[in-house]
């Protein structure tokens, strides 16, 4: 990492350009974590957010992919930094902070963010194993600018995994022992030497030190002919979280048609029921992607049944995609099965995912409640890869059954 973000700053400073939607937290304040959004017009030579080649002083360093990517992190799932590099290419993001920040001050609240690289078997160019993005931290120390870099190939994610896992999420946290690599020799550390960050905070504590701001990176490889595939999100740093994604999200739909001998299910209306002692009903859960949507992975579908008593699983039989979906008791008495596709699909943006789905039920001949519920609630939502697979989304649909 060169003076990227020491340039980009003064540049801020001297342009007046305004960085009120993505103001760090107060110096030393002890407040929670401060959600920012950080959409595609905020990178770029506009800021508040910088690619590489907006720095006129990386003339000579070709970049490669930055961008805020539809691809969906594992939290909100709304989409993610992508940096992505070729042979010999460099990608990343700056954000400059309105002032030098003490990196007492920056250590002491949380510093994380999650990553994810993409396997390949791509031999045109070779693709580097077991390395990941860069959270970084330009800052003077003693007088003397340096980047200190927190490294996925160096720490363990807060799964337990140690290293780079390729294909998966993974949330990395700075911890008392992480070790954080500074490009230049500072004070008594040599260059590309690994120590704590609470050994930077003792020696940098000169007259004019600090951090100037936070930095994703991917830099040029061991071997300049090797690629690198790579997503970024929820970078936290002095208290703020930096979110990135695109406007849009998902919505679901459940259209169900009552099947049972007199029963009511017209558009518009709930499904109604009379006179049996049995009901059953047969459609879809169907989720819509927007063209500005976020691109989920390895989707599926968590189906939730309640009916205001403690169900039983024998009370209910349910069927997705044409095959027996498994019950088991949840939350609130309530019934949860999950559907997952075989093999996996995702869901891009302008794309639909829908599950035709089928339900019996026996009104309550095994319920452990006396009485028997005068409805049917199916709350549906969809699931993605996430930091583990078919992780809950938020994105959610749902409709009522009257009996």
């Amino acid at each position: 990492m060169n003076r990227l973000t020491a340039s980009v700053s003064a540049a801020v400073v001297a342009t007046g350009a305004s960085l009120a939607l993505l103001t760090p937290a107060a110096v030393g304040a002890a407040a929670p974590n401060t959600l920012e959004q950080v959409r595609a017009v905020h990178l770029g030579s506009n800021g508040p957010w910088f690619r590489l080649e907006d720095d006129p002083g990386n003339a000579n360093i070709p970049p490669g992919t930055e961008e805020v990517s539809p691809f969906a992190d594992p939290v909100r799932f709304n989409g993610s930094l992508h940096l992505a590099i070729g042979p010999g290419q460099k990608s990343q993001a700056a954000h400059p902070f309105p002032q030098l920040i003490p990196l007492s001050t920056i250590a002491s609240s949380e510093l994380s963010y999650d990553t994810f690289v993409r396997s390949s078997t791509s031999t045109n160019p070779p693709h580097a194993v077991g390395v990941g993005p860069n959270l970084q931290l330009p800052l003077l120390c003693q007088g003397v600018f340096t980047t200190l870099s927190f490294r996925p190939e160096d720490n363990t994610d807060a799964q337990g995994h140690p290293g780079v896992v390729p294909d998966t999420w993974q949330h990395f946290a700075s911890s008392a022992s992480s070790p954080w690599r500074t490009s230049q020799t500072v004070a008594t550390f040599p260059a590309q030497s690994d120590n704590p960050l609470s050994d930077y905070v003792a020696a940098c504590d000169a007259p004019g030190d600090g951090v100037f701001g936070v930095i994703a990176n991917v830099g040029r490889l061991g071997a300049v002919n090797e690629a690198l595939d790579t997503y970024v999100d929820n970078l936290t740093v002095n208290g703020t979280v930096y979110d990135f994604g695109v406007d849009g999200l998902a919505t679901g739909l459940v259209t169900l048609r009552n099947t049972t001998p007199g029963g009511d299910c017209r558009p518009g209306r709930a499904c109604r029921t009379a006179g049996v002692d049995h009901g059953s009903a047969t459609g879809t859960v169907t989720f819509t992607d927007p063209a500005d949507g976020p691109e989920y992975h390895a989707v599926g579908v968590r189906l939730v049944f309640s009916d205001g008593r403690a169900l039983d699983p024998r009370d209910l039989k349910v069927t997705a995609n044409g095959k027996p979906v498994k019950l088991t008791a949840g939350p609130g008495r309530t019934l949860v099965g999950v559907v997952a596709p075989v093999p996996s699909v995702n869901l891009a943006p302008n794309g639909t995912f829908t599950t035709p789905i089928t339900i019996s039920s026996n009104r309550g001949q095994h319920s452990t409640r006396e009485g028997k519920g005068d409805s049917l609630t199916l709350k549906a939502e969809l699931l993605a890869r996430g930091y583990d697979p078919l992780q809950r989304t938020g994105v959610t649909a749902d409709t009522t059954l009257h009996q």
